[in-house]
This record gives structure tokens, C-alpha cells and sequence, in this order.
């Protein structure tokens, strides 16, 4: 993956999307310019990875009645019932919960003691924590910039490390499971096709990842396990108050 500048940007691109569209409610710019070459994406997808062909085709359908009009408005009350209520949830998208069954979890400590490693950290503004699928994406989308910003091979080779341990002790560990439950999820619509993408992408880093960094990769059971192990002591509490992406 060493000097593959295509691959970046492709890798690169849908991170950006992810984040813009699990962050918060997608803004309806970014909704309408979907649409543009949609078919032609769908067909390249398809020669990539069957879940995103899949994903995109969700997309397209619901796309094709924006002509109806409100379709930012749609979108925005999905997301609302699906990451927010009004009676919870339907997705819980930390990697907490996914782990151990609860928010602000052991595992948003190890997320953050990883970051420090990382020196990345949240700016003021955003009060979703560490473990948040949105963020964890958002990780990956600082962690290509850097890689992108550097021409030295073995400075690539330094950030693609980098990237396989946080895939590897984290993302990939749960992300997939919750992809796959946003998929699922009763009400998805929109999110439905998100959910696949994200998915097929992920099962694509898995891949591309597999010889890199020095660690295996977990399974969600092996996770969950190791976590099951360890004496908790309650919630962490921020008590520095909140903050935003890195």
C-alpha cells in the first residue's frame, strides 16, 4: 500500500463519508451530490466488494424519491430515531455497549489511552465520547491525512502501522457487528444502505490490513471476553468537560 496514491484517496473518501454521514444528521448538500453518477458508482462498487454494490443500491432507491421533496427532512428524523430516540435508541453505536453491555465503558479507556499515542484528541465542541462509531472513523480519516502528507516510504510505512493498530484493537473489532445492525435495524431506511456500505468497506480494510501492524486481530467474542475478565469500578466521568473530533 506503499506509495498508492489511488488507494488512499479511495480509502480516504469513504471515510469522509462515513463521518458525514454518522457524525449527525447529513446536511441536504451532501444528500443531493449522492445522487451524482450514482449508477456508475453502484457498477464500480459491485467489481469491489459485493456489500458495497449492495449498499449503494439502498442509497440509490431512496435517492430517486428526493423528487418528492424533504429529503434532508427524512433523513434527519431516521437518524434521530435510530442513534437518539425518543424512547432510546435502536442503535447504540459505542464500542462500549458493543463490548460490554454499557456506555462510558473500560473500553472508551483504552480508546483514549490509545489516542494519547496517537497524540490526537477532541476539540471542544462535540459531546459524543471516544468510542462513538462517528469518532472512530474520524480517527481513521486523521490517521490516512498524515499518511497522505507524507512522500518518505518509511514514513507511510510508520502511519500504515498506525492505522492497523487502531483497526486492530478497536474499529474493526465491533464495527462490523454495528454496521451490520444499523443495516438491520427496524426503521433504517437510508441507514440501511449505510449500514451495508459500511460493512463492505470494513471487510475490505480487514484485508488490506491483515499483514500489517504487530498484532491479530480480536474477535468481538474474544473482546467481549477479555473485558468480562477485568474488575470495573463504574463510569469514567470527564471531568474536564466535554469535547469534539480530533
Amino acid at each position: 500500500m506503499v506509495g498508492d496514491r489511488d488507494l488512499l484517496a479511495f480509502r480516504q473518501g469513504y471515510y469522509d463519508l462515513f463521518v458525514s454521514l454518522l457524525w449527525k444528521e447529513p446536511a441536504g448538500e451532501l444528500l443531493a451530490g449522492l445522487a451524482d453518477g450514482i449508477d456508475e458508482r453502484i457498477k464500480a462498487a459491485r467489481n469491489v466488494h459485493a456489500r458495497l454494490g449492495e449498499g449503494w443500491e439502498e442509497i440509490s432507491r431512496v435517492l430517486s424519491d428526493a423528487a418528492r421533496g424533504g429529503l434532508a427532512e427524512r433523513v434527519a428524523e431516521e437518524y434521530t430515531r435510530l442513534f437518539i430516540g425518543p424512547h432510546g435508541p435502536a442503535v447504540y453505536p459505542y464500542e462500549s455497549y458493543y463490548l460490554t453491555g454499557r456506555l462510558f465503558d473500560r473500553p472508551l479507556a483504552v480508546v483514549r489511552g490509545l489516542l494519547t499515542e496517537l497524540a490526537l484528541e477532541k476539540a471542544e465542541g462535540y459531546a459524543e465520547p471516544e468510542d462513538f462509531l462517528a469518532f472512530e472513523l474520524e480517527v481513521m480519516r486523521r490517521l490516512i491525512g498524515r499518511q497522505r502528507s507524507v512522500a518518505d516510504p518509511d514514513a507511510e510505512v510508520h502511519w500504515l502501522n498506525s492505522q492497523a493498530t487502531f483497526l486492530k484493537r478497536h474499529l474493526l473489532v465491533w464495527g462490523p457487528t454495528a454496521a451490520r445492525d444499523l443495516s438491520d435495524a427496524e426503521g433504517a431506511v437510508f441507514y440501511r444502505g449505510v449500514g451495508k456500505l459500511l460493512e463492505g468497506f470494513l471487510d475490505l480494510e480487514r484485508d488490506l490490513f491483515n499483514g500489517w501492524g504487530t498484532e491479530e486481530l480480536r474477535s468481538l467474542e474474544e473482546a467481549r471476553q477479555s473485558f468480562a475478565r477485568e474488575e470495573w469500578r463504574g463510569p469514567l466521568v470527564d471531568l474536564h468537560g466535554e469535547s469534539a473530533p480530533p
